[in-house]
């Protein structure tokens, strides 16, 4: 028993790397005026709705000390926001989440929190191809794509072979320009992101 515990523990505080994938629900973060004015201006009264894409990347694990283990990251994420069931707008980030860690280890499992600042670069930028996907893309033609934000969330380490994580990402960088409407919105310009990540790894 004392030699299989002493293993287990081992395996926990080793390091090794990640392979992951997983689901993001995202949308544009949008005071509710700003999405009021857009809405009615462009969309005939729809609202921005949460996108399913999906995020796939690799990782590095480190060690474990005191509980912590820093788990960085380099990931594809598609995210973006749905206006009705045949127009959203999607852009796909190379992103790189920087995961600290504090679990407790439990032989066969380490349940966790973990904090991640992100930073990460946009390469694909499209809309539907309708009438409110191309006035969406007006919009979001311009946007920004450079981004930078934070992670909050928790996982599960099975048997140190499984990973199992749920994040809520901030993006803090712009990423649509809305000036067209600051006369109506005044003192307003801009939209963020914000997405929900649901993902399973495999260790090794």
């Amino acid at each position: 028993m004392v030699l299989a515990l002493s293993l287990s523990l081992s395996s926990f505080a080793r390091g090794g790397l990640v392979v992951k994938a997983g689901l993001t629900s995202s949308n544009m973060d949008l005071n509710r005026d700003v999405a009021t004015v857009i809405s009615e201006d462009i969309f005939g009264g729809s609202f921005f709705n949460n996108f399913t894409g999906y995020h796939v990347g690799a990782g590095y694990r480190t060690g474990t000390w005191s509980g912590f283990r820093f788990q960085p990251e380099l990931i594809y994420n598609l995210r973006g926001t749905r206006i009705d069931k045949t127009t959203n707008w999607q852009m796909g980030y190379i992103e790189m989440p920087l995961n600290l860690q504090w679990g407790l280890d439990l032989i066969l499992l380490r349940p966790f929190v973990q904090v991640a600042p992100v930073v990460g670069y946009g390469i694909t930028n499209k809309t539907t191809d309708t009438d409110a996907g191309r006035a969406l893309g007006e919009i979001t033609a311009g946007a920004g794509r450079l981004e930078y934000g934070l992670g909050i969330g928790g996982g599960l380490d099975i048997m140190n072979s499984f990973q199992i994580s749920v994040n809520y990402n901030w993006n803090f960088g712009p990423v649509a320009n809305l000036s067209d409407y600051q006369e109506r919105v005044s003192g307003i310009t801009r939209g963020n992101a914000r997405c929900l990540q649901v993902s399973v790894a495999y260790l090794f």
